[in-house]
């Protein structure tokens, strides 16, 4: 599948799901949380990271506020040598781009941040840096193989202040 197949398949699923889920189109290419602040709330910013362990490979979907450790959330989950999957590995396994990678059509299985559930709508990627797309977060559960949970706060590095 194309980037321009997957970002497609993401607006049609938008329109398919009007009352959850809608595109945001802004001129800001989004790469980072400092460039996302001037387009939506980024309190309210899902990252969805592709992960490699013993166990296999998996998406981690999260809150974007913070760093995650990832060796302290590998151990609450149960998974051996968890790190982020490499750039190949990420594209052959779920077609997405490094950098690029959103919560939907990812064909592995995936954790959960139970910080997002509060909120009627979150922020998270399409694969195109000039689209966003706002969802229900109920709705990227139920699209989802979601294998675990956990509380993210738990498991956050938050910048330190100089």
């Amino acid at each position: 599948m194309t980037m321009d197949d997957r970002y497609e398949r993401i607006v049609r699923f938008a329109a398919e799901h009007a009352n959850r889920a809608r595109i945001i189109e802004h001129k800001t290419a989004i790469v980072d949380l400092a460039s996302a602040a001037t387009v939506f709330d980024v309190t309210r910013a899902a990252a969805t990271y592709v992960v490699e362990t013993k166990e296999g490979v998996f998406a981690v979907i999260a809150l974007a506020s913070g760093h995650l450790r990832w060796r302290a959330l590998g151990r609450a989950l149960g998974l051996r040598q968890l790190h982020l999957a490499s750039p190949d590995v990420v594209k052959d396994r779920t077609g997405y781009d490094v950098g690029t990678v959103g919560p939907l059509f990812l064909g592995i299985p995936a954790y959960m941040d139970r910080r997002l559930l509060p909120y009627d709508m979150i922020y998270c990627g399409t694969e195109d840096a000039h689209h966003t797309l706002a969802i229900d977060p109920q709705l990227i559960v139920e699209q989802n193989d979601v294998v675990g949970w956990f509380d993210g706060g738990e498991f956050t590095q938050r910048a330190q202040a100089m």
